[in-house]
């Protein structure tokens, strides 16, 4: 049974998706150390550091359903190593002394570190997939509603009179530069890491720059300056763009729930048939897909700040910080996508109510035009702010 909400049979689509999970599930992650060993096995070969005999019984048995993951697990608690119970499986299902040319040079967090990098690049392409989405539902309605007319609120009161297009072209112009930083991290960031013990190549001999270059480049990320198995600054901007896109989504989430309030009733999250409101109160509609959405932006937060602690590595290599990666990172982009999928759903299935919107801009009787009637009576007697006598000594 599971102990984590991520992972709950029950509940677990509530803190994220099926796609998502699949991304950082277990199997996921060691196809993608088995990946970069093999490419850089290959690098190697390539160059005739490597037998070929050996290089192709090397690839033959590196995959993943050629792993005992049970097997392996055990080691990993018996050894309490990450790596080593992979490579000895690994090599112990190889023919002749092919196992011994596995894992030649590299260092453990040059493996995991690139395995996760891919995770978190994948995540990343779903969590941009589908804020683009959602920016274009958020368009729809602007389009749709640039012509309806509802009060506007200042301090939870109502001000004057906006529009509902206006409303939703607020968000969506949060939702652009969300986007905007998104490309940018993703331009940035997304490097593999392949420099040995402590970042310095000395373990790969005189082709260790294109040992890292190749095989970086083969697992599908780009190839950073230099080593960073302590500086972990791309992982922390990764999180933060992240972090930054829930934190809108949670408002817009706010924002429909409070106009979803009973004495509001401007909006409304989608009805799905057979969604249950209460237990006991069958009148009501919550708002349970916007209320979801700023659940996982503040889990987000958090977990974000939790990733961030990273940054404070000591010197080239730090395993006591770097750890903290492994679970805060996934969680905050696992739940991010969930919170991107709902924010998409809810706007695409967003129940507008123009009538209620028109009959709430009356309950001030009129009230609501103080500050054009203000604006035109200034323009006779002047405003009171220029007309006021009032001097601080009073």
């Amino acid at each position: 049974m599971a102990c984590s909400m991520i992972d709950s049979s029950l509940y677990r689509n509530s803190f994220s998706t099926p796609e998502m999970r699949k991304i950082f599930d277990d199997r996921s992650l060691l196809a993608n150390m088995l990946e970069i060993e093999n490419a850089m096995a290959s690098v190697q070969g390539e160059l005739g550091l490597i037998p070929n005999e050996a290089l192709q019984e090397i690839l033959r048995k590196g995959k993943v359903e050629n792993m005992d993951f049970a097997a392996i697990e055990k080691e990993i608690n018996r050894i309490g190593h990450s790596l080593v119970p992979v490579i000895r499986y690994w090599q112990s299902i190889c023919e002749g002394n092919a196992g011994e040319y596995i894992h030649l040079g590299a260092t453990t967090q040059d493996i995991l570190d690139t395995a996760f990098m891919m995770c978190y690049k994948k995540g990343f392409q779903v969590i941009y997939r589908d804020a683009r989405e959602m920016e274009a539902a958020c368009l729809k309605l602007v389009i749709k509603y640039k012509d309806t007319v509802m009060a506007g609120r200042s301090h939870t009161q109502q001000a004057i009179p906006i529009t509902f297009g206006y409303k939703a072209a607020n968000w969506a112009s949060e939702l652009r530069r969300d986007i905007e930083r998104l490309q940018e991290c993703y331009h940035r960031c997304f490097v593999g890491e392949l420099y040995g013990a402590v970042g310095s190549l000395a373990s790969f001999g005189k082709d260790g720059m294109h040992i890292a270059k190749e095989t970086i480049k083969r697992v599908g990320l780009d190839v950073p300056d230099i080593a960073w198995h302590t500086s972990r600054d791309r992982i922390a901007e990764i999180v933060t763009t992240i972090g930054i896109l829930c934190c809108t989504i949670g408002r817009i989430g706010k924002e429909i729930a409070s106009l979803q309030k009973t004495e509001i009733g401007e909006l409304a999250e989608g009805f799905t048939k057979g969604a249950v409101g209460s237990s006991t109160m069958p009148h009501k509609r919550n708002p349970n897909g916007p209320e979801a959405m700023q659940m996982l932006a503040r889990s987000v937060k958090a977990s974000m700040c939790l990733s961030m602690e990273s940054m404070f590595c000591e010197h080239e290599r730090d395993g006591a910080f770097w750890k903290l990666e492994w679970k805060s990172v996934n969680d905050t982009i696992i739940m991010a996508g969930a919170c991107v999928a709902k924010g998409k759903k809810v706007l695409d299935h967003l129940d507008v109510f123009p009538e209620t919107m028109k009959e709430n801009l009356y309950k001030l009787k009129g009230l609501m035009m103080s500050e054009l009637m203000m604006l035109e009576l200034g323009k006779k007697i002047g405003t009171p702010i220029v007309k006021s006598t009032w001097t601080p000594s009073e």
